[in-house]
């Protein structure tokens, strides 16, 4: 009789796994040196929402996980509430800057997956320039690098099984190193 409240705690559970994953992803290391993405709330929120992008546009592929992908967005939300209380934002400010985060993130998403779904190389290296580095001046073979690395991701990401996403098992590749450390 309650069984679908035991299907939502888990789903839920599988959700925040994968923002989790995306999360760890987000933040190595490699993008805020070799990538030169700014180390800022702004640099994190940009790099979470390029690999949210691939995962929703996975998701979007098929309706059986549309409850997993509004879990997955919720738990990103969250996530994105306690990060601006935790920064400082008062009770009254959290609400409107987690909607214009809202509207920022489906904006990047649509673009992406826009760009992504017609193979369109160009314009998505533009939108990586606008979203990811804000028009910031970046080097040609930089932003070239980051924009095959996210294509690469978008397919190794297609790759891989529904069932296994539904189960909060996703594998993203390591970006590549672009400058030599020694």
């Amino acid at each position: 009789m309650f069984g679908f409240l035991f299907k939502d705690k888990k789903l839920k559970k599988v959700a925040y796994s994968l923002f989790s994953k995306v999360i760890e992803q987000s933040r190595l290391p490699v993008f805020y040196t070799d990538y030169m993405v700014e180390d800022s709330i702004d640099g994190r929120f940009d790099l979470m929402a390029l690999h949210m992008s691939l995962l929703i546009n996975k998701l979007d592929q098929s309706s059986q996980s549309a409850n997993l992908k509004r879990m997955l967005q919720e738990a990103m939300f969250d996530n994105l509430d306690l990060t601006m209380r935790e920064i400082g934002v008062g009770d009254l400010g959290v609400g409107k800057k987690v909607k214009v985060m809202a509207e920022a993130f489906y904006g990047r998403v649509n673009v992406y997956q826009e760009h992504l779904n017609r193979g369109d190389m160009d314009n998505i290296r533009e939108a990586i320039l606008r979203n990811v580095y804000r028009q910031r001046e970046v080097a040609l073979p930089i932003l070239e690098k980051i924009a095959d690395y996210y294509f690469s991701q978008w397919q190794h990401v297609n790759a891989q099984t529904l069932s296994d996403i539904m189960q909060g098992k996703i594998a993203f590749i390591i970006p590549k190193r672009t400058i030599s450390h020694e």
